[in-house]
């Protein structure tokens, strides 16, 4: 009896061994398969740079789970005025990858899932350390939108997992791509946005960004592991990504393949608006100059809050990309000193008073000494087209507040 009782046992046993793990936390390597998600553009602003997520299936029991790094939430307190200093915590989390999935085409959103190959060593090095990075203790991190977002984390928990094969192989520059050019082509659907974010970008926003770097939009984080091989355990290497599904289109518009062409556009309303200052000077008082005193004033005051929203970044938050901003040399905050005598001098016979005509003069000069910066070297800021804008505009201000008056 003894023998068939351990034989009856060993059956017991064996038939039991599958149902020894239950998902993901417990299973062996072998049975974990790593894939990419990559959701695409939103309609919402937050949502327009896409987002993507580490998917860990275990084949055994059917479990899948997402990992993100993108969670944050607008109840948080003082959000706004952490949002505004740089100061954003963010967070990972964990949940069931078909509910997740499913949100993101009911949004509308592109999905696409790429399985990667990793080994069961690997497979299960990436599941341990994401399990540790979601304990609440770990799970919160000082969010950066072109340094540290979820796309960026999901890249380096794919490349620890691997060795470091991801980093290694993505050195090569990222031809003429930028942080600012690449956020200006995602935001390229949202005009005044896009606008305002690179208006308020400096010239860290400029320097050329390598694959790697180039990797911060989980777009182009998808099209990099395309270009990263492994070895194949054969003394050869085969491709990261070793299949690539889209599961839906989306509904969204995708962004262009490169950022709108600012120059022209922003010269012809600089240009206009200056030469509409001009014909008003020109004019005797009535109804016409006052209005084209009025428009006069409208540049001082964006151009002037403009400046000092950049000088407040610059000193006054975390938000790297923003500061020494060059535009500062068009857009001087000083301009606000301009709103009386403008409204009240374009027309008038009166001569506005000197220290607002050398102010005036003064901002001309340093938004011309921007245009000449341009030539230089050291100012690499890609800020041409606001100084084709704002240049003739700080001219006609000036000559405005300096030109003859006629006598009484």
């Amino acid at each position: 009896m003894k023998p068939l009782r351990r034989l009856l046992m060993l059956v017991l046993l064996l038939a039991l061994a599958p149902l020894a793990h239950a998902g993901i936390s417990n299973a062996p390597g072998r049975d974990l398969r790593v894939e990419l998600v990559t959701y695409g553009p939103g309609r919402v602003y937050w949502e327009r740079f896409g987002h993507v997520a580490i998917i860990l299936r275990d084949t055994h029991s059917g479990e899948a789970v997402s990992f993100n790094y993108g969670v944050f939430d607008f109840d948080t307190h003082d959000f706004f005025l952490k949002f505004i200093r740089g100061h954003m915590l963010y967070s990972m989390d964990a949940e069931y990858a078909g509910p997740e999935v499913t949100s993101y085409i009911d949004a509308g959103r592109a999905v696409r899932i790429e399985k990667l190959a990793f080994t069961p060593a690997q497979a299960s090095a990436l599941r341990d350390f994401l399990l540790w990075n979601d304990q609440p203790q770990n799970r919160r991190y000082r969010y950066d939108y072109f340094y540290d977002n979820c796309a960026t984390r999901v890249r380096d928990a794919l490349d620890r997992a691997l060795g470091g094969a991801i980093r290694a192989q993505t050195q090569q520059p990222a031809t003429g791509r930028t942080f600012r050019s690449q956020s200006e082509r995602m935001l390229a659907h949202d005009l005044p946005l896009m606008l305002l974010v690179d208006l308020g970008l400096g010239p860290r926003a400029d320097r050329p960004l390598t694959l790697w770097q180039d990797s911060f939009l989980p777009v182009t984080l998808s099209d990099l592991l395309q270009r990263v091989r492994v070895p194949d355990g054969r003394d050869g290497t085969r491709p990261l990504v070793t299949s690539s599904r889209l599961i839906y289109a989306g509904d969204v518009s995708a962004p262009p393949p490169a950022p709108p062409a600012l120059r022209w556009p922003l010269l012809g309303i600089g240009a206009a608006w200056a030469a509409l200052l001009l014909w008003g000077a020109r004019a005797r008082a009535g109804a016409v100059a006052r209005r084209v005193g009025t428009a006069a004033a409208l540049y001082a005051l964006l151009g002037g809050v403009a400046g000092v929203l950049m000088l407040v970044l610059w000193t006054l938050t975390a938000h790297r990309a923003a500061w020494a901003n060059e535009n500062l040399l068009q857009f001087d905050p000083a301009l606000l000193l301009l709103l009386w005598p403008l409204l009240r001098g374009i027309g008038a016979r009166r001569t506005p008073r000197r220290w607002t005509r050398h102010l005036a003069l003064l901002l001309a000069a340093l938004s011309a000494l921007g245009l000449l910066a341009r030539l230089t070297p050291w100012m690499v800021q890609a800020n041409l087209h606001w100084i084709l804008f704002a240049l003739p505009l700080n001219l006609a201000v000036a000559w405005t507040l300096w030109r003859p008056r006629a006598a009484r």
